[in-house]
């Protein structure tokens, strides 16, 4: 990974001073193509099993967007989607002359946003406490505290029935959504949208306890834990 960024950025003067990369053919040149190239590797297209309901992505049309670094300055203007059951960036490469899709390199310096998201790839902690990696969407940014959203997608098996009691349904995909929270640059942790799971985030503060229950938050809905959150930025 250290040598693909070294590489990258040893290609940032030849484009980056002039203009944005964009993915207008007019502007482009051996550099730069190359450095797009670089960016992603090629994604085998697979057929679409017509007989599975749903679809791996959240929003399957791609948006224009741009991927820059996090400490340098590259900002790479394509269009970009994400692949919710594969936990991917899809982007439009133009570079050979005719349209391909690739999968963005995962990298912890390089954010893509499109789609009006922020689309970041960090270390988390999820549901299972396990330590894991993948691409998080800040909804909340704090001084203190940060709260992210996680898209998924999961792959239900399909059944048949056995007999007239029972009850056949096909292979489909199902939407997950999950929030993750961070306390003072903390690595964010799976917090789930209950009284229980958002108290002991906060360490079962008795002010948290009463300001929830003074407000009569509602702890299954987000916007109560991004209150919670900008209350507790006030109060310590």
């Amino acid at each position: 990974m250290k040598s693909f960024l070294s590489y990258f950025l040893f290609l940032l003067p030849y484009f980056i001073f002039s203009q944005n990369f964009q993915s207008d053919q007019r502007v482009w040149n051996e550099n730069t193509q190359r450095a797009f190239r670089d960016l992603g590797r090629l994604k085998l297209a697979k057929p679409i099993d017509n007989q599975i309901e749903g679809s791996i992505y959240f929003e399957s049309k791609f948006k224009e967007g741009n991927i820059v670094h996090l400490d340098k300055e590259i900002d790479i203007k394509t269009k970009l989607r994400y692949n919710a059951f594969n936990d991917e960036i899809e982007l439009i490469d133009n570079s050979n002359g005719s349209e391909s899709i690739k999968v963005a390199i995962k990298d912890f310096d390089i954010i893509s946003y499109f789609d009006d998201k922020e689309f970041i790839f960090m270390s988390y902690i999820d549901s299972n406490k396990e330590n894991t990696e993948g691409y998080l969407n800040p909804i909340y940014k704090g001084p203190r505290v940060n709260i992210y959203k996680k898209e998924r997608k999961k792959f239900l098996k399909g059944k048949e029935s056995v007999n007239s009691l029972d009850i056949a349904h096909p292979p489909k995909y199902t939407d997950e959504i999950e929030y993750y929270i961070s306390l003072n640059e903390s690595k964010p942790s799976f917090v789930k949208l209950s009284k229980k799971s958002i108290l002991n985030t906060f360490n079962k503060s008795n002010l948290i306890k009463s300001f929830s229950s003074k407000n009569r938050l509602k702890f299954s809905e987000i916007s109560s834990l991004i209150e919670i959150a900008r209350f507790y930025e006030l109060n310590n």
